[in-house]
């Protein structure tokens, strides 16, 4: 990727590689999907926008910034009456690192925002390579390095398209392998909504360009293999992989209960939410983490404003696909398909995927929209500099915190009672707000206690295990813990 770079800005050839950066870490790292990855990544990008701010002294704003960072500021606030403050501010850290990496792909030309999505496509097909040959499978079904085969099919069904993309630009009969490759990882993940959703896409791009012969020549036999593969897939189990995403399949009944829940939780919080993770904490049956409907999800952490600010985000931005014509339709059409699966899963709680969702929105403004690159004399930079300057201090700060507690937890897997102590006191000095480090702290003073046969022990992670409960009373969990401990 490096050669034959057009000759661009020192500033936006920064971003250009710091954008690859975000991309290749992210897909070795399980998209950001862990505490410590996303809070360097945003440290990472907060950096990156400041030497691009100052060293351009210029920023290009468009109307998804607005959007992206009253969303932000919404998650930040809802910490305040969370039910989880810890998981509050995760949740928030997870969605600060969307408005630096939106600022930074829209400062972009055209010609390297189009590299960006061929190194996606490349991503993709390295991601599904590399599953295969480690044997990143479970349960059958193709996670490569994410965990979870419905966001990786996300993934490879963006990358096909930016494949795609990439030979319509270039002409380069290496994407048909790239897309091959993908398409091929698409089948192994066994997801069956993003595999309907992919041909639905295909069939309906084929319909849209069919006036220009070589695209609906290639399109139609690319629709034609992805169609054929998908009703291999049916074939081979007779066709049961796909009854189950069926509206009275076992697991969409599941997702029924979930979502009919949410909603009732949101109408008793509709004007401020719960906070993120509050979900968790709340929902009465069973432990979930996340709603498995993205719209519920945001309505449920932030509030009914939260939910427009989402909803008006991507609004907007097929409005600008739109203004530009025929050529926006792909676009437009990538972030139709990308809704409709946000609206029966949790691809959003990857980072990683979240962001390929906001520089598909900022694509489509950037080339459509009414942005504007905005000149910083030196109080605007000054203006801009400082919260950046504030935010690269607090996820570095988070990082260093959540670093010690994740060795205070590997120190207690090899019994190092002592050095586990030592980080879990730091990580606890760090993190005031941090149950999970006082949860830490009782697991490791009872494993000394059972490990050595003293009582003391016994009675200081009781008293920690109060600490955990009193700071997120609803945790029925932990009030359970604490009632067994006390008996």
């Amino acid at each position: 990727m490096k050669k034959n770079i057009p000759n661009n800005k020192p500033a936006e050839k920064m971003s250009y590689y710091t954008l690859l950066v975000y991309m290749i870490a992210g897909a070795l790292g399980a998209g950001y999907f862990h505490t410590r990855s996303f809070l360097a990544l945003d440290a990472l990008l907060f950096t990156a926008v400041l030497v691009y701010i100052l060293r351009t002294g210029r920023i290009k704003l468009l109307p998804v910034h607005f959007f992206l960072l009253i969303l932000t500021l919404l998650y930040w606030l809802s910490a305040i009456w969370a039910v989880d403050v810890e998981q509050a501010l995760l949740e928030a850290g997870k969605i600060s690192s969307l408005l630096p990496l939106s600022l930074l792909f829209a400062g972009l030309s055209r010609e390297l925002r189009d590299r960006i999505w061929s190194a996606w496509a490349w991503c993709g097909t390295a991601l599904t390579l590399w599953g295969l040959a480690f044997g990143l499978f479970r349960e059958g079904r193709l996670e490569s390095t994410l965990g979870y085969a419905n966001s990786f099919a996300v993934i490879l069904a963006a990358g096909v398209a930016a494949g795609w993309g990439a030979y319509k630009l270039s002409g380069h009969k290496r994407y048909w392998i790239v897309c091959v490759i993908q398409i091929g990882g698409l089948l192994w993940t066994g997801s069956r909504a993003v595999l309907v959703l992919a041909v639905i896409g295909a069939v309906i791009y084929v319909f849209l360009n069919r006036d220009a012969q070589k695209v609906s020549m290639l399109g139609t036999m690319a629709a034609s293999v992805l169609l054929a593969v998908v009703l291999a897939f049916a074939a081979r189990n007779g066709g049961a992989a796909f009854r189950e995403i069926a509206w009275d399949a076992p697991e969409f009944a599941l997702r029924r209960i979930y979502w009919s829940d949410a909603f009732h939780l949101w109408l008793k919080h509709w004007l401020l939410g719960v906070g993120g993770g509050g979900w968790a904490v709340l929902y009465p049956s069973v432990y979930v983490k996340y709603v498995h409907q993205q719209y519920l999800q945001v309505a449920l952490d932030t509030g009914v404003f939260g939910a427009l600010s989402f909803i008006g985000m991507i609004i907007f931005s097929i409005r600008a696909g739109l203004r530009r014509g025929k050529e926006g339709w792909g676009s437009v059409l990538a972030i139709i398909l990308f809704c409709a699966h946000l609206a029966f899963d949790i691809d959003l709680a990857y980072p990683l995927v979240f962001g390929l969702f906001i520089m598909l929105l900022t694509g489509a403004e950037a080339e459509g929209g009414p942005g504007q690159e905005i000149p910083l004399p030196r109080f605007r930079t000054a203006a801009l500099a400082l919260p950046a300057v504030i935010a690269i201090f607090f996820f570095s700060w988070l990082t260093v915190g959540y670093t010690s507690l994740a060795n205070g937890e590997s120190a207690i897997a090899r019994q190092d009672w002592e050095r586990a102590e030592r980080s879990l006191i730091a990580a606890a000095a760090q993190l005031p707000w941090s149950h999970e480090t006082h949860y830490e702290l009782a697991a490791l003073y009872s494993a000394i206690a059972r490990s050595q046969g003293d009582e003391s022990y016994m009675q200081k992670a009781l008293e920690e295990m109060r600490t955990a409960s009193d700071m997120i009373p609803e945790n029925r969990s932990y009030k359970e813990m604490v009632k067994q401990a006390e008996n």
